[in-house]
């Protein structure tokens, strides 16, 4: 039986519904071959390929920011991120706690020392290139690739500036076909579109930058095999970290929908004449510590409007 390679997107608290989604396959004995996460998709990718187990509760209370927190709790966080005076400072919150958590839970590893393939999809923030973090400390690829701009600081990678692999890919089916290491299962926790009129120039801007960025999401989307969506109904806000144990139930019947799809799609026979696991024969490839990153072929780049 061949394995399917998860591509997992971001979405702060809804990203407990992939540790959801990882539960489910675990129990189905569904072989995982490989993992592309950005972001919160990036944090459940990275604690599966290294076998760390944290409850998804307590893994929010480890990285929820407390700045965050009080501007969600207050209601503020929505209005605070659209005020034109905000443009005088250019994020929110330095994420220091959260980056606390990754060095917590990580500690010195190595993204090329991953049991499973594994790779952290991040952007160049002055390019808006995607960027593929295949070597480097563990830690320091999910603080980049979950540095949501407006919200937390670029983080400085050999001399790039990285942000939120969202920006680039919404869900990284680009990463994760980059592995080459099987079909693949997207995992899309987006919160559901719901229209609205801009009530001002600036929401207009936003507006028309999110449906740029669904347009992407949905070109991406159309490249995977599989995809389960969270679909939320009503929307969990991506820092309402009282909302993480719904998430992480939406998430677990998603994936319990959609295990009849994947048994179906690892039952096809692979067109390649080699058998599957002559793959993981081969030895991994070794990105320089100098320029741990991977970029996409010249011709394939992504940028973001």
């Amino acid at each position: 039986m061949e394995g399917i390679v998860l591509a997992l997107g971001g979405g702060g608290v809804r990203g407990s519904a992939h540790t959801a989604v990882l539960d489910v396959l675990t129990e189905a004995r569904i072989p995982i071959a490989g993992l592309a996460g950005s972001s919160a998709g990036a944090l459940a990718a990275a604690t599966y390929a290294f076998g760390i187990t944290v409850h998804h509760n307590d893994l929010s209370e480890w990285l929820k920011d407390p700045e965050l927190e009080r501007l969600q709790k207050t209601g503020a966080l929505y209005q605070v991120t659209r005020l034109v005076d905000f443009v005088r400072r250019p994020y929110l919150a330095e994420g220091s706690k959260i980056r606390q958590g990754y060095r917590t839970l990580f500690g010195e590893r190595r993204i090329e020392e991953s049991p499973i393939p594994l790779v952290i999809q991040a952007c160049d923030f002055n390019t808006g290139e995607l960027v593929m973090l295949r070597a480097g400390p563990v830690s320091e690829a999910l603080a980049a690739s979950s540095a949501v701009p407006s919200i937390f600081p670029p983080v400085e990678w050999h001399g790039r500036l990285l942000v939120d692999g969202d920006v680039a890919e919404k869900v990284p089916v680009t990463a994760a076909k980059a592995l080459q290491a099987g079909p693949i299962v997207a995992v899309d926790v987006s919160n559901r579109v719901v229209p609205s009129e801009p009530k001002s120039a600036l929401e207009a801007a936003l507006q028309a930058g999110e449906a740029s960025r669904r347009r992407l999401l949905s070109m991406a989307l159309s490249q995977a095999d599989v995809v389960i969506s969270l679909a939320a109904d009503p929307p969990i806000e991506t820092f309402d970290y009282t909302k993480a144990d719904l998430a992480y139930q939406l998430g677990r019947k998603r994936a319990e929908e959609a295990l009849p799809r994947i048994e179906q799609l690892l039952a096809r026979p692979t067109s390649s004449s080699k058998p599957w696991w002559s793959r993981f024969a081969q030895p991994k490839p070794q990105t320089s510590k100098s320029n741990p990153v991977t970029h996409q072929p010249k011709s394939q780049k992504q940028h973001h409007p």
